[in-house]
């Protein structure tokens, strides 16, 4: 691989070239509604024309051509403008430049006409004395010029100034889809895309991966070109989902995702000013498309932790609470000017109709264009909870008032996001006890759970819903690589109806087998931060036996073909199950920030600041409590150490009803794994207790020797099966009893503040002798002070030792 200090990768390079180039063929493919095909089934809208293209098209041709005034009002049966102030703002832009691009065709033109018109004064002189007839050989040949030049014009329709017919006003509804125009389209996605999703994609990969440190060590151990940096980038530029909606299916989903990745990287790093920059570029994301409201949740619990987050270590109450307000207050004063900027020319620039020059209409007016309550719960079949409950026989909407719907769906997504929040909040509350890496990747986690959650359980969603949860995740394949890759291809499955109707089949295909073979043939043999559960055998043959119902499904639409009752058979499967899958999805989130969450403050010695048993103690036990109560309802689907971990779970709601959360420690897997190793003494006394043979007594009644007296084979039956069954130490309660003893003695530090050489916590002493989270605690404490007794005043402290 070429040197990572040189000024151009070649390696990187050709990815963004390959990942440009697959979006350029993509976009090849039929757009939506191109020649106002609407599927096998479909019929043309005498109201309207096209899908998505022609929106995107029909809004760069009003915002350019009408006031600010009229764009939320205008012509609103055809494809009225229902996006954020920002996509209108992108949408003038573009419009402005087909316009003036188109423009130049109309210069050209003129030039032409001046010449000619030199060309005919000076050559086309009348010679006759007949004046009538001169003048009609002059009109004569006037007529035919114009005719030719008229047929010259429809000649070039197909260069400039079809991108200025693109955004014509009226005249280009209702079908105008010229090649031209159409690349002109598809460039600006394609701009937009490399600008701002492309270049957060790369920048948040260099601080996943530390490039320098990944080259070395894959260089090192095999022979292998393509390193985890660069498979890496080709998992997050080759998404198949979006590759197939925005350059396929045509929208700018990558530009309001890329805007939300860049916040996310700013948000994460170590200055408060970098939050700020986020909340402002978050800001702009959400102003671009309002789905992003799928991410705010997550921003929102992680920045209110990052303003309780003390960065100075002052244990002054009143300086922390000056600390959390100049953080809140810079954090509100961002986001309230970003919207001022980008709302307030739809209050101070109302309708001619309104007789005021400051009206609060027009910005309640873009409200309701963007949250239309009233097209329903959901919007066709789309794999989420709420339409799974509309199939018969539940049908739940006709057993739930209409009225009720839309709060059913809050509070069922209120709770879904939880978890996830109150995760995110603890994350951006110890955020500089963790490095910008970590607090990235919770970040990540963390937004592809409450976006999951809100696709399942909110109002209103149709099926593009699922891509906001795929820009994050496709940045997550260094954790979860199979899970990233599982879930990719479930998201793109759960697409292909909308494919269908797009005529994007073998895209489609095409799109799945490159993402899959980058995946199986460039992808790492070990990577050190992956989730455990996320990788086990259970997990594969799960993922294994969905793939296949999925591929049974295609097939079965393929040969089959379904009763005249039930023509919307396969649609509807396909939703079901993509609804069961996404909502193990869900569950699977959860369940790795929670891992990855203990996981890593097992690593840390974090002592959270002292609160009153009356501050939040109760809601946080049961959140914990439902928490481990969903995880006990899955069993052992995930993990085959589920009950430990529920029991571990429970015990930490104990000691936090008890106030002692700072001082409660949980062993981690690698702990119990380690711990369960016998010491040498260990293993020498187990020798010792083994039965000896009785040698004295004869064989020949028996086909084995006997054991040795006040021995019998119950009793060493009995004693492998009290062997086998599970320690009562894993817990960690016996290891707290042997923590306070040690540090009675003087031995142990409880504090990181009281010891600088950080040679004496208890993450030191548990990592160099694990044993000691299960040896009795009256047995350690005389061997310690035995030790402490002979020790001299010089040294006072027991030196630990791994020997």
């Amino acid at each position: 691989p070429p040197s990572y200090s040189s000024p151009i990768d070649t390696m990187k390079f050709a990815i963004i070239s390959f990942a440009v180039l697959l979006r350029i063929l993509v976009g090849f493919q039929p757009h939506s509604g191109q020649d106002d095909y609407q599927g096998p089934k479909g019929r043309p809208s005498p109201h309207k024309y096209g899908g998505d293209y022609e929106a995107q098209r029909h809004w760069m041709e009003i915002t350019y051509h009408l006031p600010i005034s009229e764009w939320y009002w205008h012509s609103l049966e055809y494809w009225g403008l229902d996006y954020p102030p920002l996509t209108a703002y992108v949408s003038w832009v573009c419009g402005f430049v087909a316009h003036n691009v188109g423009s130049l065709h109309d210069k050209m033109m003129l030039e032409n006409d001046s010449d000619d018109s030199d060309t005919t004064d000076s050559d086309n002189v009348c010679q006759t004395d007949d004046d009538v007839e001169c003048i009609l050989d002059d009109d004569a040949e006037s007529i035919q010029s114009t005719s030719e030049k008229e047929q010259q014009i429809d000649e070039q329709r197909g260069g400039l100034k079809a991108i200025k017919d693109l955004v014509a006003l009226h005249s280009s509804r209702f079908g105008y889809e010229d090649a031209l125009g159409k690349m002109y389209m598809r460039f600006t996605v394609l701009l937009l895309d490399l600008l701002v999703y492309m270049s957060a994609v790369i920048a948040i990969a260099k601080r996943l991966i530390d490039t320098k440190s990944s080259v070395q060590k894959e260089s090192s151990s095999s022979n292998s070109i393509v390193t985890t940096s660069d498979w890496f980038l080709l998992t997050a530029l080759t998404q198949p989902a979006l590759l197939l909606i925005d350059h396929g299916h045509f929208q700018y989903n990558t530009t309001s995702l890329g805007l939300a990745l860049w916040s996310f990287y700013f948000m994460t790093q170590t200055s408060f000013v970098g939050c700020v920059i986020g909340s402002v570029l978050f800001s702009l994301a959400l102003n671009f498309k309002q789905m992003e409201l799928y991410h705010a949740p997550a921003v929102f619990a992680y920045l209110l932790g990052r303003c309780f987050c003390n960065e100075n270590n002052t244990k002054h109450q009143q300086s922390s609470g000056m600390n959390f307000f100049g953080k809140f207050c810079a954090l509100g004063v961002s986001v309230i000017l970003t919207f001022a900027v980008l709302w307030l020319p739809f209050a101070i620039y109302p309708r001619a109709s309104l007789s005021t020059k400051f009206h609060l209409g027009g910005i309640g007016q873009v409200l309701k264009r963007l949250f239309p309550f009233q097209r329903g719960l959901f919007e066709d079949k789309v794999a989420n909870i709420w339409f799974s409950l509309s199939v018969k026989p539940l049908s739940i909407r006709s057993r739930i008032s209409p009225d009720l719907l839309p709060l059913a769906a809050l509070l069922l997504t209120l709770v879904m996001i939880l978890p996830a929040c109150f995760l995110l909040y603890r994350v951006g509350q110890r955020s500089t006890k963790y490095t910008p890496k970590k607090n990235l990747e919770f970040l990540l986690w963390g937004s592809v759970s409450t976006s999951l959650a809100f696709f399942l359980a909110s109002f209103q969603v149709h099926e593009k819903g699922i891509l906001i949860s795929l820009a994050p995740l496709s940045l997550l394949a260094l954790d979860a690589p199979g899970f990233v890759m599982w879930l990719s291809t479930v998201a793109t499955w759960s697409l292909w109806p909308l494919l269908v109707i797009d005529r994007l089949c073998e895209a489609y295909v095409c799109c799945l087998v490159i993402f899959l073979c980058i995946n199986a043939m460039a992808r790492p043999t070990q990577l050190s931060g992956e989730v455990t559960f996320l990788r086990s055998n259970l997990a594969t043959v799960a993922a294994v036996l969905s793939l296949a119902a999925m591929l049974c499904l295609h097939l079965a639409e393929w040969r089959l073909v379904p009763p005249s009752h039930l023509p919307d058979l396969f649609p509807v499967l396909w939703s079901l199950l993509g609804c069961g899958l996404f909502c193990i999805s869900y569950l699977a989130t959860i369940w790795a920030m929670s891992m990855k969450y203990n996981t890593t403050s097992s690593k840390l010695n974090t002592h959270s600041r002292q609160r009153s048993h009356s501050s939040g103690t109760g809601w946080r036990k049961f959140f914990f409590l439902s928490y481990f109560g969903i995880v006990a309802t899955l069993g052992e689907a995930f993990s085959p150490s589920t009950h430990q971990t529920i029991h571990r779970g429970v015990s930490y709601c104990s000691s936090l009803s008890a106030g002692k959360e700072s001082d409660y420690f949980i062993p981690n897997s690698d702990h119990l794994e380690r711990a369960r190793v016998l010491l040498p003494w260990e293993e020498q006394s187990k020798k010792d207790s083994q039965p000896v043979l009785n040698l004295n007594l004869s064989a020949k009644n028996s086909d084995r020797l006997p054991l040795a007296d006040g021995l019998d084979d119950d009793a060493v039956a009995a004693s492998d099966e009290t062997n086998t069954t599970p320690c009562s130490w894993e817990d960690g309660k016996v290891w707290r009893e042997t923590e306070q003893a040690l540090v009675a003695l003087g031995i142990l530090v409880k504090n990181d503040s009281d010891n600088e050489s950080k040679e004496l916590t208890r993450e030191v002493i548990i990592d160099k002798v694990p044993q000691l989270l299960r040896l009795p605690t009256d047995q350690i404490v005389e061997s310690a002070s035995f030790f402490v007794g002979n020790s001299t005043e010089e040294s006072p402290k027991l030196k630990v030792r791994c020997n």
